[in-house]
């Protein structure tokens, strides 16, 4: 009804216009709504492997009833045995991991042989598992950008923490995995009484819809931090963004030099590169969008043909100023100190 009313405003307000012969853009006057704004803090955004594995540690502690854990790699030998021990206690623990890293083997074995129920997500050949989740009780959890294991802990990652609505929509993604696994479902509540902290995961193909929306609504800036940036229907946005006037950057990991042409492409069609220099020889773990400086897109990897169609990924989209704030403050310091393209 209201959006009736709306319309025929509008109108009303559109004939004069036509009228004196003054341009405007229905479409856009509709395009403008409230858009929902998150509350997630900047405190909920980690960005050291300290305070990420400290809060790992203490979440995985403190779990009461159940601890869902998806991740790639893990080898992390004391996260493994704090898990084993929950298990023991009595708590509901579950483990996901890729089939294809042959680490996993050891760490698969290790919790069989404890009584953990753990297993092999069943990928495709030459499809990957790349979820990096921890959810606890269905109401807390942590999305990563790094793996649990030594290599990860000591790249360059970040890490959020999740507390409202958005960690119980991680745990039924969850449930959908590990239903796919063993055709079995886990005890999820069906509703849940968390705030609304308005987070959107999306997984596999989503992931690109959700990146395409914000570049598309983006009306001033576009700065991203990647591993990789190949898929060329995401290219060709940034490229038209570009194009438009707005303010678009890119750091990459120093390895997209070996794509040539996509630099090439973004160079000349006006996207700032750079690429990431390492730190304390820390590789570059993060892969995040960030549109206009109020939300992100924080993703399990680069934004490729991979990473949308082929592989098991996970991103969730942000539209809370405060948190992209700190992002915006670490992308400023890295563009800064990092090499140009």
């Amino acid at each position: 009804m209201f959006r009736k009313f709306r319309n025929i405003f509008l109108v009303f307000i559109c004939i004069p216009l036509i009228l004196t012969g003054c341009s405007f853009d229905y479409h856009q006057l509709l395009k403008k709504k409230d858009v929902p704004v998150s509350n997630l803090s900047a405190d909920s955004v980690l960005l050291t492997n300290d305070v990420i594995y400290n809060q790992t540690v203490d979440l995985i502690t403190n779990a009461k009833k159940t601890i869902y854990v998806e991740q790639g790699l893990f080898t992390d030998q004391r996260l493994s045995q704090l898990l084993i021990a929950k298990s023991k206690s009595g708590l509901d623990v579950r483990v996901l991991m890729d089939q294809f890293h042959s680490s996993n083997k050891a760490t698969l074995t290790e919790f069989k042989n404890n009584q953990v129920s753990a297993q092999f997500y069943p990928a495709r050949k030459g499809q990957y598992n790349r979820l990096k989740l921890l959810i606890v009780d269905s109401s807390q959890a942590i999305i990563y950008s790094n793996y649990w294991d030594s290599e990860s802990w000591n790249a360059a990652n970040m890490a959020i923490i999740l507390n409202g609505k958005s960690a119980w929509k991680l745990a039924n993604v969850y449930n959908r995995d590990w239903e796919f696994t063993t055709t079995l479902t886990l005890d999820v509540p069906k509703t849940t009484t968390l705030n609304d902290d308005n987070i959107t995961p999306a997984t596999n193909a989503n992931i690109k819809q959700q990146i395409s929306a914000q570049i598309t609504s983006s009306e001033h800036s576009i700065w991203a931090e990647l591993t990789e940036l190949t898929d060329q229907d995401t290219l060709q946005s940034l490229i038209d963004a570009a194009s438009k006037g707005l303010d678009v950057r890119v750091i990459l990991d120093e390895n997209a030099k070996s794509t040539p042409g996509v630099l090439e492409k973004l160079k000349t069609a006006g996207v700032q590169v750079r690429f990431y220099q390492k730190k304390d020889n820390q590789p570059l773990g993060v892969n995040v969008g960030i549109f206009d400086g109020k939300s992100f897109i924080f993703s399990s990897a680069g934004w490729t043909h991979y990473t949308f169609v082929i592989n098991h990924e996970m991103s969730i989209t942000v539209p809370s100023p405060l948190a992209t704030e700190k992002l915006v403050q670490k992308f400023d310091a890295d563009w800064q100190s990092n090499s140009t393209s």
